[in-house]
């Protein structure tokens, strides 16, 4: 029961937050590539998109926000904290462990393409 709460919880923060920024989230892609790596069930589903969709708007406010770099760096960190909490409520031991190292392989690529230019 307690579960349901809190996936409506963040389902209603999401629509909340999509009506404020004016779109939808585009988290679909990587929430096919969570189900097909972490083997997700239909409820894991539901709480993992609710979950990316509302970080992935909250990175989006926060790109757009006014404040220093290093602001929103500590402000970013924090959300990635935050989903990567609510991630392990949703998985399992197995699925949260391989999904920090998916995690973990998405930083170093991102900072691979900063390096290039």
């Amino acid at each position: 029961m307690q579960r349901i709460l809190i996936v409506m919880t963040l389902l209603l923060s999401i629509l909340s937050v999509n009506v404020f920024a004016g779109e939808r989230p585009e988290s679909g892609q990587m929430l096919a590539k969570l189900t097909q790596e972490l083997n997700l069930t239909d409820e894991q589903q539901i709480e993992t998109e609710a979950v990316m969709g509302l970080f992935h708007d909250e990175m989006k406010l926060l790109r757009d926000s006014e404040g220093s770099r290093r602001e929103k760096g500590e402000q970013m960190r924090a959300a990635a904290e935050t989903r990567d909490e609510q991630m392990q409520q949703i998985l399992d031991e197995p699925q949260y462990e391989q999904y920090l190292q998916m995690v973990a392989e998405m930083r170093e690529r991102m900072k691979q393409k900063r390096k290039q230019g």
